[in-house]
């Protein structure tokens, strides 16, 4: 067994049954797999496992969608996969993709049927080596100025219900709620569906031009007129100027309360100055998603607070945005986990980029998709390679030193 570096985990954040009520382990139709009789036993091996501590050859033994042991070696059981000598990771954990919505309205104006959206999304994050998924949906149209129609909402999380109880998903779905408080209708919007069950993670987000994510208006004119050709940028920028400030103070307080009241997972979005970090602090959130200078990075830091950065950013070597590079901020050791933002297959790729790049050792860059971010997330029961956790699985093979994913299995199943 060759070790390979080592890192801490951030503390974990209060358990919580992982599927809302239902069992962890999935199995079609929505029945749990440990109460599937007649499930053969699995054995895994001659596998490069990427453990939190060490990469070695080794062997998985897995039983009713769980691990149940580890083993350097072989095995030369009849009954055994042999791997080939590929890496074999966990399942990775995506707190933040936008790849739902691009599927729900995939032209502006154009809203795409919630159930067909909601199965491609769920097979490009299962090709991308995604197991456990937060959907992100906004609560808010910037460009409009208005909440979400609660009626679109509930549809898109009646189908990801539906779907996930028929057994129609490979990746597990959860719901991450943005909410953008400078809209009409935000925090009611957000009351509406705040106690469905799949929802996990809630964001809070403030998307006017000239400060946070957009504090570059050349870039941002940019962005907003090639996703709303149809809206003068201008116009867009005034009507967001104009919404009073202190009501989107006030839907900020208000939508941190129901999520503290539901013991939600809170983040702060697009954070850029300390004092940005010091509001967020105080109402209870937990993640810096996105933070948009090194200095909001060290405040979230210095309060206890964990960093997320797009891997889009790891990838391309910087912000789309002109922000602060994820590159820079893993280098100071300011980074504790990923998200693919709006590249699905990004995510496996940064972790290599961040090992093969910048030298991180392979378990601390691959623990940014899924150990650190299952703690965050509250999900106990996944994200390493130890006995007792899932079977969310993951074999990569090296092309160069890009990583193609060959195979996943959720909860023992191979679903990809």
């Amino acid at each position: 067994m060759q070790p390979d570096g080592e890192f801490s985990l951030p503390s974990a954040a209060a358990p919580h049954d992982a599927d809302g009520g239902a069992s962890g382990n999935w199995a079609p139709g929505g029945q749990s797999a440990r109460a599937r009789a007649g499930i053969a036993d699995q054995v895994l091996t001659n596998a490069r496992i990427v453990t939190g501590s060490a990469v070695f050859i080794g062997t998985l033994h897995l039983r009713d969608g769980e691990i149940i042991s580890v083993d350097s070696g072989r095995s030369y059981a009849r009954s055994a996969t042999d791997l080939h000598g590929d890496l074999l990771i966990p399942g990775l954990i995506d707190s933040h993709t936008d790849n739902l919505e691009r599927h729900l309205e995939p032209r502006p104006g154009v809203a795409w049927p919630s159930l067909a959206a909601l199965v491609a999304h769920d097979r490009q994050m299962a090709a991308a080596g995604v197991t456990t998924v937060c959907d992100a949906l906004c609560i808010g149209d910037r460009h409009r100025g208005q909440a979400r129609r609660p009626e679109v909402l509930r549809e898109a999380v009646r189908a990801r219900a539906d779907a996930e109880r028929e057994g129609v998903l490979k990746a597990q779905h959860f719901l991450h709620l943005r909410c953008e408080v400078t809209t009409e209708g935000a925090a009611a919007a957000f009351a509406a569906v705040a106690d469905e069950p799949a929802v996990r993670l809630v964001s809070l987000m403030d998307h006017t031009p000239g400060q946070r994510q957009w504090r570059d208006l050349d870039r941002w004119r940019l962005h907003d007129h090639a996703v709303a050709a149809d809206v003068d940028a201008d116009e867009i920028r005034l009507r967001r100027l104009r919404f009073p400030p202190e009501r989107a103070a006030a839907a900020r307080r208000e939508i941190a309360a129901l999520a503290r009241d539901r013991a939600l997972v809170l983040a702060s979005h697009d954070d850029t100055t300390d004092a940005h970090v010091a509001q967020a602090a105080a109402e209870g959130v937990s993640i810096c998603e996105f933070p948009t200078t090194p200095e909001a990075a060290r405040a979230a830091r210095a309060r206890g607070l964990r960093v997320v950065m797009g891997s889009p950013n790891v990838v391309l070597g910087g912000s789309h945005a002109g922000n602060v590079s994820a590159r820079a901020l893993a280098l100071a050791g300011l980074l504790d986990a990923l998200a693919s933002d709006y590249v699905p297959i990004s995510l496996i790729e940064a972790c290599f980029v961040l090992h093969h790049g910048l030298g991180l050792p392979l378990p601390a860059a691959v623990a940014m998709a899924t150990a650190r971010p299952a703690a965050m997330l509250g999900l106990s029961d996944r994200g390493e390679i130890a006995s007792g956790r899932r079977a969310d699985l993951v074999r990569i093979r090296l092309h160069r030193e890009m990583p193609v994913v060959s195979a996943v299995w959720r909860a023992g199943r191979r679903v990809a």
